[in-house]
């Protein structure tokens, strides 16, 4: 790379995955699916769209403005996630071709979360669906060094955002949208449980959510 093309990457542009939030607050926000992204981008002021992607992307893209801002990301207890993204993505999400699409495949095979677990978890299907897609990799590098700033447990959110929102410059009233309806954990057989700590062992382990239903 040469001067100019370094300087380049020094001016405050929105080339993707780049978004002017960034620039007006010095931050860079990790948007894990089904984590309250939905509503730090509002926060934020981002009418932009929803951009599922990995923190090594946006290091790629602007290494400059990536080591520059401040970047964090919410996380979430891998199982009460999983019930999220299944409730959501069967009833078709924002309701896009695609998530229509992914909705008409999970009911074809399933009638309820126990069914998904049985006949839709699979690593491949966790692998290619970003709403499934393990936490890790969203802000861990390929050698499982962390690769974001901050994290913040999202059951810690309410107590947690106050404090940094003030450090960091950013908005600090949270409205928490885009949520799917409470709805009571169905009861899970041993089997079950082994597979989700399976799929997800590293969310577990490197996000430091206990592993408390096996291995």
């Amino acid at each position: 790379m040469n001067i100019l093309q370094r300087l380049l990457k020094r001016i405050p542009l929105c080339p993707f995955p780049y978004k002017p939030y960034m620039h007006k607050y010095k931050c860079i926000f990790i948007h894990i699916p089904k984590n309250a992204g939905s509503s730090i981008m509002q926060l934020l002021g981002d009418k932009g769209g929803r951009f599922h992607v990995e923190s090594n992307y946006y290091k790629q893209a602007n290494y400059y403005f990536y080591k520059k801002y401040h970047s964090f990301a919410f996380t979430r207890e891998p199982l009460e996630r999983l019930f999220s993204a299944y409730k959501y993505a069967s009833k078709g999400g924002n309701q896009r071709e695609d998530d229509i699409n992914l909705a008409a495949y999970i009911n074809t095979r399933c009638s309820d979360f126990n069914g998904f677990i049985d006949n839709v978890l699979t690593l491949h299907f966790i692998m290619q669906q970003p709403l499934f897609k393990p936490q890790y990799l969203f802000v861990y590098t390929n050698n499982l060094q962390l690769n974001v700033d901050t994290l913040i447990k999202l059951e810690e959110l309410d107590r947690v955002w106050p404090d940094f929102s003030i450090q960091q410059g950013l908005p600090s009233q949270l409205a928490h949208i885009n949520q799917t309806n409470k709805q009571a954990m169905p009861v899970l057989t041993t089997t079950q449980y082994n597979k989700i700590t399976a799929l997800y062992k590293y969310d577990y382990i490197l996000l430091k959510y206990p592993l408390t239903y096996g291995c």
